[in-house]
Order: structure tokens, then C-alpha cells, then sequence
């Protein structure tokens, strides 16, 4: 606390420089409001008892804790940019991160003189790498548990499809899974013309529950294909594509560029409701594929049949709310099959998966 008190870095700061250059798993300020008042109080005067003359907090230790921890919020003109800052984890998003977010888009929306929002990622590799995986496997298994996952995991999306005010996603980096879910719920899309986008859940035995078996084909018609070809084979998106297609809207070539692009987006959707279609939508038959990612990694067919019947009903669904929660169900109905377990201890195991003797 010593570095606060005497201004010489921010609270954020100082969780960030500890996480990323001594390796924690948590800043220090994060392990004091884990730990309670009770127990650093009790550790700190261990340190003084063991330490006399080390520097104790000047202020009450709940005092420290009152600072966003993993977003920036800057202005550029009358646009707040929010810049998602979890570079150990390549900016995912987890239930702070998210939570944060959401509080900034709520504490500024209903403000005059805030025009929108633009989302970004921060450092130069990626906008959002997706939803950490640390839940995932409690919820293998059960059905119920990893609906209620993927709903709350949206309560950010949803609220971006209600907003009046405009937020675009600057793609500065990376966009995979729900990151790139993130990035569709905005209501524009702009992009570093090296970035490029992924939907690799198929490749982990599940079934990516938050939006994309739902809003490319409610909002980019003309890309069906494309999208097809994301979900079911985990096919790279390049910006370049996506700027042809219609599904980002502008390029830049660097990151003053992108943040200029952004917000001129947002001015030019001033006014404009979000792009997702409401009702049902005509999706053309899905041509039979073979079980294989775009990698060659084979795959789960019984996975990726439960992805093409979710793909099918959520278009044909009435309401685009009714089209999310066909969404969120088969990520539940995917997280109960024997690929998802093999897909996920893979994943953390650090090896390859093996869907043969799966479904």
C-alpha cells in the first residue's frame, strides 16, 4: 500500500505489474480483499512484528479496493473506450471482467454528454480470447448447471442489444470464441487488418452457447456460409474477409487508426437500433460436412449435430430471445456428452484431443 500512498502507481497498476512481471495469480490488492480485513490486518502486522519500520497503509485497508481492475476507461471526445486489460490471460473475459464492463456502460448510457462506447482489447495480440475455461469442468456433466452458465455469461450481450446509445468492438487483436461473441453483440465492428476471428469450440467438444449459433445469421445474412463453416470446422476469419462480407465495417492499419475508426462508428450509428433481426430468419439447408476441423483435428459428430439442430431452430425461432435460449440449451446439451470431457481435460492437460472413441 505504500506505493499508493505515496502516488507512485495505481491500484490496477500495481495488480497488473505484479500478475505479469513477478507471475502472481493475483495482484496484491486482489488478495487483500479476498483474504478479508481481518486476515491481511492479521498478515500485516506479522510483516511489521517481523519488519519494524516497514510502511503500513495510511488509509482503511476497504479503501484500496475502489478502482476498476480489469478495464481502462478513457475519453476520446464523447466517447468512453473501454479497453478490456487482462493481457496474462489475453484479455478473456471472466465474471469480473464482464461485471466491470457492464458497470461502465451502465454508469455512463443515460449520460448527455457520453455519445457511446467502444470496446477493445489491450496489447498488441488480442481483442478477447474468449471465456476462461476455469468453470467449465464443474459444469461437465450437468445439463442445467451449463445452461445457467451460458445465460449468465450474456447478461453483458443482452444489454448490448437493448442499448440506445451505440458501441463498437475495435478488433486490435485476436477475437475467439466469446470474445468474438462480444464483438457481434456490438452494434459495429472495426478491425486491425491483421486481426483475424475464430470460433474453436467445436474443437473442445462443445458448442459455443452465448450467440454465435444465433446472431451472424440474424445479422449478416450473406456470410451464412462463412459462419457455417466458423461453427462447424473452427475456419479462421480474416479481417480482410469479414471487412468484404459486410460483417466488419472499416480497417485500420494501426491501433491510432483503430480507435479513430471506432469512434467515428459510433458517431455514424448515432440513433441507429442494433442490426440483430428480431424474428425468425430463412436459413438455407446446411450441406452435410465431415467431422473434421479446418486443421484436420477430428472431431465429435455428436457435438457437431447438436450444433446444426441449434443453428436450425434458432433461426426459425420467433423472438431473437427464444432464439438465444435455444443457444444456451444446446451448450448445455453439449457439455453432458463424453466429447466435451475428453475436449476440456485436453485442453488442460496442454494435449490434443481424442474424439474416437466418442460420439
Amino acid at each position: 500500500m505504500d506505493i499508493l500512498d505515496r502516488a507512485i502507481g495505481e491500484p490496477a497498476d500495481l495488480d497488473l505489474g505484479c500478475r505479469t512481471a513477478l507471475g502472481f495469480r493475483k495482484g496484491p490488492l486482489e488478495l487483500m480483499r479476498d483474504l478479508g480485513e481481518t486476515e491481511t490486518s492479521r498478515i500485516l502486522g506479522r510483516f511489521l512484528s517481523e519488519r519494524p519500520g516497514m510502511p503500513m497503509p495510511n488509509r482503511p485497508l476497504f479503501a484500496y479496493q475502489d478502482y476498476w481492475r480489469h478495464v481502462l476507461v478513457d475519453d476520446v471526445g464523447d466517447v468512453k473506450v473501454i479497453t478490456l486489460r487482462r493481457p496474462e490471460a489475453m484479455n478473456a473475459l471472466h465474471d469480473e471482467l464482464t461485471d466491470e464492463v457492464l458497470a461502465v456502460i451502465r454508469r455512463y448510457e443515460s449520460d448527455p454528454a457520453v455519445a457511446g462506447f467502444v470496446i477493445t482489447g489491450y496489447g498488441p495480440r488480442a481483442f478477447c480470447a474468449g471465456a476462461d475455461i476455469g468453470r467449465f469442468p464443474a459444469m461437465l456433466g450437468d445439463a442445467a448447471a451449463a445452461v445457467q452458465y451460458a445465460r449468465d455469461c450474456s447478461r453483458l450481450l443482452v444489454h448490448l442489444d437493448a442499448m440506445q446509445k451505440p458501441v463498437v468492438a475495435a478488433l486490435n487483436g485476436v477475437a475467439l470464441g466469446g470474445g468474438l461473441e462480444l464483438a457481434m453483440r456490438c452494434h459495429g465492428i472495426v478491425a486491425l487488418k491483421d486481426a483475424w476471428m475464430q470460433l474453436p469450440e467445436i474443437t473442445l467438444g462443445i458448442v459455443p452457447g452465448i450467440g454465435a449459433m444465433v446472431v451472424p445469421y440474424r445479422r449478416w445474412p450473406q456470410a451464412a456460409a462463412t459462419f457455417h463453416g466458423m461453427l462447424r470446422r473452427a475456419e479462421r476469419l480474416s479481417a480482410q474477409r469479414a471487412f468484404d462480407l459486410g460483417v466488419v465495417d472499416a480497417l485500420a492499419d494501426d491501433v491510432g487508426g483503430l480507435i479513430a475508426r471506432a469512434v467515428e462508428r459510433v458517431k455514424a450509428l448515432a440513433g441507429k437500433p442494433s442490426g440483430i433481426a428480431r424474428g425468425p430468419v430463412t436459413l438455407e439447408p446446411l450441406a452435410p460436412v465431415e467431422a473434421k476441423a479446418a486443421s484436420g483435428q477430428p472431431l465429435s459428430r455428436e457435438v457437431t449435430g447438436i450444433l446444426e439442430q441449434a443453428v436450425r431452430d434458432a433461426a426459425a425461432a420467433v423472438s431473437l430471445d427464444a432464439a438465444l435460449e435455444i443457444g444456451y440449451r444446446a451448450f448445455g446439451a453439449s457439455a453432458c456428452t463424453a466429447a466435451a470431457r475428453e475436449g476440456i481435460n485436453a485442453f488442460q492437460e496442454g494435449r490434443k484431443p481424442d474424439f474416437s472413441k466418442t460420439a
